[in-house]
């Protein structure tokens, strides 16, 4: 272990405050935490509160609705005021939070929670959530986060090495998945036009250029990459959705057929994208084929693994992203299956300096200096970016930004990889036996691979009376009307989606509190509900 070291300024060699300051520096400590009056056991018992209120509503999940009747009219109706002219004392603030906001949120916390990508979120991540903003630190430039830059830099690094990618590789921290794959999408078009911003001054653009340049994707790719293709001034038809198979993975044969095909009409294919762990399904593309065809038609390979990411952490089912090792840049979500709260997402670029020189700009009033080529710092043999000053702001779209990394970082050293692996493991194996007791029912059919901690089916039930048999779209609104019945008497909730055109119900296990007794609860509810259905029929 390393000798720890007191930074605080006080104690380096040569500190010597100037006349004065010393005591002036003590009177400030006194005063520095009031506010309006406010001492610093008025503030000590303000967070008293507060930890008591997120206790009280951890607390409270199980033995309340996970989702309530809620109408947008009377939650804007309940919250229908002017901006105060005064405050009221925090006791109130307080209460009406309790008995308005509390009661109408989804409780994605709860055990009978199963719906979208929305963990349970680690208590000491919430914590250090409220650290984060207490010292709101802005890590956009090293002067302004010196610790919170290096706390990120390490974050980056521990993802990087989890994903197996080389020591230059780097990346950068964002809102989520969304941002992550339009960054992605950017550097594709860089490197297929042979650009960078660093580049900006010198040119007069990309031209017609980027009309020809082409993208691949799944069809059960996420909506961000449509976004993407608009947000970079590209239009729709560039995004090719390519077909999926049996098992929603993506048909490698119709990627291919499609790349010749546009290579013949003198387009440029620029990116293809593998998916790990898709939204609708969990499917997982067979990755180290697209990195195949990736470096065949010297495309850029990006992967997202937004959600199925995490897998990697376990050595019994990181396997499954066989491949992913070889992307150019890699989407991932730890405020998804890593539980941490909103929000923390990120890319991580093989290439960190091409992802740097992408985003570079050099604003006068951060003060740092511009280094030509023969100024630039010997490359650090440690790890890319090891020793220097990193300003975030000049890797990604994203100027001021929040400090999370620190959740990430301290929930990292307080859980460890293992016991990481063994939460995502036991959602998976969740998950499967979802799948086990739903094949036991004889009008239900799964629908879907059942790969990570997403499990998907349908129910497709005879007519009452022995009569003709449902039409593929009636059984289409008896799956919703199921869902719709579910959600309203809130003992649980998951939700639907559509599979090869059809309806189909969602279960997402994602809750590392999560046993085998809330999956044989979720049956029970779902074949009650179904039956009573019928009944009315």
């Amino acid at each position: 272990m390393k000798p720890s070291r007191n930074l605080d300024p006080k104690n380096q060699p040569g500190f010597r405050p100037p006349p004065g300051v010393e005591d002036a520096i003590a009177d400030l400590q006194e005063q520095s935490i009031s506010e309006h009056g406010m001492d610093e056991n008025v503030v000590r018992e303000m967070g008293y509160q507060f930890v008591d209120m997120i206790v009280e509503y951890w607390k409270g999940l199980e033995g309340r609705r996970v989702f309530g009747p809620l109408s947008p009219v009377g939650l804007d109706e309940m919250f229908d005021e002017p901006l105060p002219e005064n405050g009221a004392p925090l006791a109130d603030v307080l209460q009406e939070c309790r008995a308005q906001v509390f009661p109408n949120t989804m409780a994605v916390g709860s055990r009978r929670y199963f719906g979208m990508m929305n963990p349970a979120p680690m208590p000491v991540a919430v914590f250090a959530d409220s650290l984060a903003s207490a010292m709101n630190q802005n890590v956009a430039t090293w002067r302004q986060a010196p610790s919170g830059t290096a706390i990120e830099k390490r974050v980056i690094r521990w993802l990087c090495d989890l994903f197996g990618m080389p020591e230059k590789s780097f990346g950068t921290l964002a809102s989520g998945g969304s941002l992550s794959n339009i960054t992605a999408l950017k550097l594709a078009i860089n490197k297929s036009l042979g650009r960078d911003l660093s580049q900006v001054e010198d040119t007069d653009g990309p031209g017609s250029d980027i009309s020809k340049l082409v993208f691949y994707i799944s069809s059960q790719g996420h909506y961000s990459f449509d976004k993407a293709v608009d947000v970079l001034g590209l239009g729709r038809g560039q995004l090719r959705k390519i077909p999926q198979d049996d098992i929603f993975r993506v048909d490698l044969w119709a990627m291919e057929q499609a790349i010749e095909d546009d290579l013949k009409a003198g387009l440029k294919p620029s990116c293809i994208i593998g998916i790990a762990g898709s939204t609708n399904t969990g499917s997982i593309d067979k990755l180290d084929k697209l990195a195949e065809l990736a470096d065949r038609y010297d495309c850029w390979f990006h992967v997202d693994a937004a959600y199925g990411g995490a897998v990697i952490l376990s050595e019994m089912y990181g396997p499954m992203l066989r491949g992913i090792d070889q992307a150019d840049s890699i989407t991932v979500d730890p405020h998804k299956w890593f539980y941490m709260p909103f929000a923390a997402g990120g890319i991580l670029v093989r290439d960190g300096d091409f992802l740097r020189k992408s985003f570079l700009v050099h604003p006068e009033y951060y003060m740092e200096k511009v280094l030509s080529d023969e100024e630039q710092p010997p490359e650090d043999r440690r790890s890319f970016h090891q020793g220097e000053k990193v300003n975030f702001f000049q890797y990604g779209v994203q100027g001021s930004r929040r400090l999370n990394a620190l959740k990430i970082w301290m929930t990292f050293k307080m859980v460890g990889r293992r016991q990481y692996a063994a939460w995502v493991e036991k959602d998976i194996e969740l998950a499967r036996i979802m799948a086990a007791r739903m094949r036991r029912q004889e009008d239900f059919v799964i629908m879907g691979p059942n790969t990570l901690g997403i499990c998907n089916f349908r129910w497709e039930p005879k007519r009452p009376g022995h009569g003709s048999d449902y039409s593929v779209e009636e059984v289409d609104q008896l799956n919703r009307d199921l869902q719709e019945m579910v959600e309203n008497e809130g003992d649980t909730w998951f939700s639907y989606t559509m599979l090869n055109g059809r309806v189909a119900l969602r279960v997402n296990v994602e809750n590392r509190m999560m046993e085998q007794s809330d999956i044989e609860r979720l049956v029970l509810v779902i074949r009650r509900t179904a039956d009573r259905i019928l009944k009315r029929q």
